[in-house]
């Protein structure tokens, strides 16, 4: 019963990997299930010499190695998870001084499907809040023709959004460095302790307040639905993001 337990679990974790590569960008999240899948598919399949291997002295090491790294990740993956869902449904009221809007990949020269939403997100808001103000931030990738920060204004000006409502952060490259220019632009153009709302992926944003939060900037957060079905894969970027950052002394 224990095998089938195994061959099943890893096997899934395996599947997710193929079908989530399918449908997302390619990233740690896609992958890591098929990295946590691949040892226990293992054991399923050479389960008797597994077990065999496991009565030995290093053996017995290995065993215990296994359960306590899957312990730790199970729980340590599960508490990450429940402060991510915490950002996901946050509403902010219209009056905001300035919207901060996290840059995303540029495909084709225009924002892609997941930048576009973020886009869309912040647009709703500043349609409802004419005197908000938004900051759109992300340099050039090597794969990208073009700043994401000018694909995001060209985006949000093609929606009706004045272009004197519109800044541009155009020389970061993670969500740290989004932030950290973004707060030159405020203490350059903007009052006293604005109000602000950080605008990303709705996964993304408990990972953007930290960050932000270590800035000194109080944020509220706004954020565009994700794919359900990708859901388990992108909160697995981001439980490896956070772990990085806190592991760099960044958060």
């Amino acid at each position: 019963m224990f095998r089938v337990i195994l061959l099943a679990l890893g096997a899934l974790l395996a599947a997710d990997t193929v079908l989530a590569s399918m449908t997302s960008a390619l990233n740690l999240g896609v992958f890591l299930p098929a990295l946590l899948g691949l040892p226990l598919l293992l054991l399923g399949i050479f389960y008797r010499p597994a077990l065999v291997f496991f009565r030995t002295v290093a053996g017995r090491m290995v065993k215990w190695l296994l359960i306590l790294g899957y312990a730790f990740f199970v729980v340590s993956f599960l508490l990450v998870s429940l402060r991510i869902s915490g950002h996901i449904a946050d509403k902010p009221a219209p009056g905001a001084d300035a919207v901060i809007v996290l840059g995303a990949a540029v495909k084709n020269d225009v924002p892609s499907k997941t930048l576009a939403a973020r886009l869309d997100c912040a647009y709703d808001y500043l349609a409802i809040s004419p005197s908000t103000r938004v900051i759109v931030t992300g340099g050039q990738g090597a794969d990208e023709t073009r700043t994401e920060a000018s694909a995001m204004k060209e985006y949000l000006v093609n929606k009706g959004i004045e272009p004197e409502r519109i800044y541009m952060e155009d020389t970061s490259t993670s969500t740290q460095e989004n932030l950290e220019n973004a707060k030159v632009i405020l203490e350059a153009s903007f009052k006293e302790n604005p109000r602000l709302i950080v605008v990303s992926s709705d996964f993304h944003l408990y990972r953007a307040s930290l960050v932000a939060k270590r800035l000194g900037l109080v944020v509220e957060t706004m954020g565009n639905r994700s794919i359900p079905l990708l859901l388990p894969n992108f909160y697995l970027r981001e439980y490896v993001a956070i772990l990085g950052y806190r592991a760099l002394g960044r958060l």
